[in-house]
Order: C-alpha cells, then sequence, then structure tokens
C-alpha cells in the first residue's frame, strides 16, 4: 500500500491561514484609520486679540442687565465650517452663577437665523456678539470664553469686564 502525499493539502491549509492573517491586519489597520478620521471631524477653533467693551442697554434687552460688546478673531481648522452664532460660545465666571454672564441677541432673529455667518474651514474672521451680565449673580469679573462643542467647550481665552 502506498501512503500519498500530504503537502499539497497542508500547503492549501497554509495559504488559507495566511490570507485569513491579512484580512484581520488589514480590518485592524482600517479601523485605526476610522478612528484617525474621527478626530479629524473634532473642532480646532482658536481665538486671538479678545476685547470687551462696555455698551448701552439694546432696545431689546432689559435694564437690570448690564450689557458688552465682546470681539476676538477667530480661527477655523476643523475640518467643517463654524457657525457664528450665540449658541456656539459659552461664557463662564471664575465665581459665581455660571448662569449670570451669557451671548444673547434679539429674541425675534429668526431671520437672521437662516442668513447666520460662518467661517469657513481654514479660515479666519472676526466676531462680534452682545454679552448680557447680571451684575447680582456675577462673583467675579473676569470671564473664560469657551466655543461650545457639546463635550464641555474648548477654551478659546479669558477676557476682564471692565
Amino acid at each position: 500500500m502506498k501512503r500519498e502525499n500530504s503537502r499539497p493539502g497542508f500547503l492549501m491549509w497554509a495559504l488559507a491561514a495566511l490570507a485569513l492573517a491579512a484580512a484581520a491586519a488589514r480590518f485592524v489597520v482600517g479601523m485605526a484609520g476610522l478612528d484617525d478620521a474621527r478626530y479629524a471631524g473634532d473642532w480646532n477653533v482658536s481665538a486671538d486679540a479678545l476685547s470687551v467693551t462696555a455698551i448701552d442697554t439694546p432696545e431689546w434687552g432689559d435694564t437690570f442687565y448690564d450689557y458688552y460688546q465682546v470681539s476676538f478673531e477667530l480661527t477655523n481648522n476643523s475640518q467643517r465650517a463654524v457657525d457664528l452664532d450665540e449658541y456656539a460660545f459659552s461664557i463662564v465666571p471664575e465665581k459665581g452663577d455660571k448662569w449670570a454672564a451669557r451671548f444673547d441677541s434679539a429674541a425675534d432673529s429668526e431671520a437672521a437665523y437662516t442668513l447666520r455667518p460662518k467661517v469657513p474651514q481654514g479660515c479666519t474672521a472676526p466676531v462680534s456678539m452682545v454679552l448680557r451680565v447680571d451684575p447680582a449673580e456675577l462673583g467675579s469679573s473676569t470671564l473664560d470664553l469657551f466655543f461650545e462643542d457639546y463635550a464641555g467647550g474648548i477654551p478659546l481665552g479669558q477676557i476682564t469686564l471692565p
């Protein structure tokens, strides 16, 4: 009785195992690429030339608040445009009630909502917003400015009220 050579069968199994290992390695590399893509989609913004100026109460404002014009240059290095609406930014006092200071605008700005300005990817633009402050609730005149990214905010800098 003659014994058959089993090497061709073993070679096929070895090639199949090698192909499976290559496919698994490609999957791992692809998933790492997706993880990098997730970080590329994160916000990447910065602010320069922060300034704050006291202003009179706007016609839509309440007289028991203090109002300020906050201006800065916003640089957008994100992979998408940034909407320049007051909800995209927050300002938090070092002490006192966190709701004591907020960016505000006229309540009937629905038309402006559809036309709100944007900072395109890779561009820098001036930003100017009205800050409403409740002096009775504010514990400090130093405020931290954040870009709201729904994960705690990206710090842009500090301002001190005049």
